[in-house]
């Protein structure tokens, strides 16, 4: 088996929360204990509702914010080991693409200076030669290179995202975080989006982690698939594993809860109950007060990923649950290509 491009191990990040002006601060985990590989060309979809740590995931693989605990390698460097020439390189290896394209981008500058900026800040190229270089990224997301010399007002959304495709991808990195990068736009215009990141993918030698909590997106653009409740992994497996047989209570109500393309099916009672509940994760199954499925021992026993048939789940019950669910799982099932 090949060395993993990315690796962490019991990777954690926490913050301060006060409930209240004089409380005392209490710290919650965004990320906790998170182990995860990566190999080359491998693509990884994160999943889960708002508030479930993947956004602060991404940020931890590309050393954009710091861990509190834990480690992260990267084609076998430490991040804590990174001298100042390693970090650079690190930069020109990775990148992100952030959800909303018109926040991501400057409304001052030309979208061509802004993807030029990485080639000429790290000397790669001079202005001439970057200006060809951005010209045939242009081209090759899908925009005419006469759109260079826009600003992004003059663009629509769609063609904004592809400017920040085009900008992640013009240092050639081994390494892109997709965070929520079609959530902002409309259905037709995620298809195209969609249809151009596995175009991308095909050509370039890429290894990539999409965030969303679009369950219906990520089938067409991951390998593998992890889901995030609280700040933990409760599911990862190969993606047909786990929309064929959904082994954690949390993986399956984010199934169910897909809307049906089946004029004759309704969801009328939402899948997950009740709402996040942080003080859930500091012992016991975080998602115990919203399962149905929860037990004495839930409450007590904090579950740990261990392997259920295809995947690695941590639920005490993940061996009782059934394979069939509901039919919006059978649809997307069939839909995976």
């Amino acid at each position: 088996m090949s060395t993993p491009i990315l690796r962490t191990k019991d990777l954690s990040k926490a913050f301060g929360h006060k409930t209240s002006l004089f409380s005392r601060s209490h710290s919650f985990f965004a990320s906790r204990s998170i182990d995860l590989d990566l190999a080359a060309r491998e693509r990884l979809g994160i999943v889960g509702e708002s508030g479930s740590g993947k956004s602060t995931l991404g940020r931890l693989l590309l050393g954009l914010t710091p861990p509190t605990s834990g480690e992260i390698w990267f084609e076998g460097i430490n991040h804590k080991d990174r001298t100042a020439r390693d970090w650079l390189q690190f930069r020109i290896q990775t990148s992100l693409v952030q959800q909303n394209p018109l926040s991501a981008l400057n409304p001052q500058m030309t979208v061509g200076k802004q993807v030029s900026e990485a080639l000429l800040v790290h000397r790669i190229a001079n202005r001439a030669d970057a200006y060809k270089r951005v010209g045939a990224m242009f081209e090759r997301v899908g925009l005419s290179a006469t759109m260079m010399d826009r600003y992004p007002h003059q663009m629509s959304g769609g063609q904004r995202q592809r400017v920040v495709i085009a900008r992640a991808l013009i240092l050639n990195p081994k390494l892109v975080v997709f965070d929520e990068a079609v959530s902002a736009l409309d259905v037709s215009v995620q298809a195209q989006v969609v249809a151009l990141l596995r175009e991308l993918w095909q050509e370039l030698n890429l290894a990539y982690v999409f965030i969303t909590h679009d369950l219906r997106i990520v089938r067409h653009l991951v390998d593998r698939i992890a889901v995030m409740y609280l700040g933990r992994v409760v599911e990862t497996g190969d993606i047909r594993s786990v929309y064929h047989w959904p082994r954690h209570p949390y993986t399956r109500a984010l199934l169910a809860s897909v809307p049906t393309m089946n004029p004759a099916v309704r969801n009328i009672v939402p899948p997950i109950k009740g709402e996040l509940d942080v003080t859930k994760a500091l012992h016991g199954c975080p998602f115990r007060s919203r399962c149905p499925f929860a037990i004495e021992r839930c409450s007590s026993e904090t579950p740990h990923l261990r392997p259920v048939g295809g995947q690695q789940v941590s639920c005490h019950r993940a061996e009782e649950f059934p394979q069939s669910i509901t039919s919006p799982v059978a649809e997307l099932r069939e839909e995976i290509v």
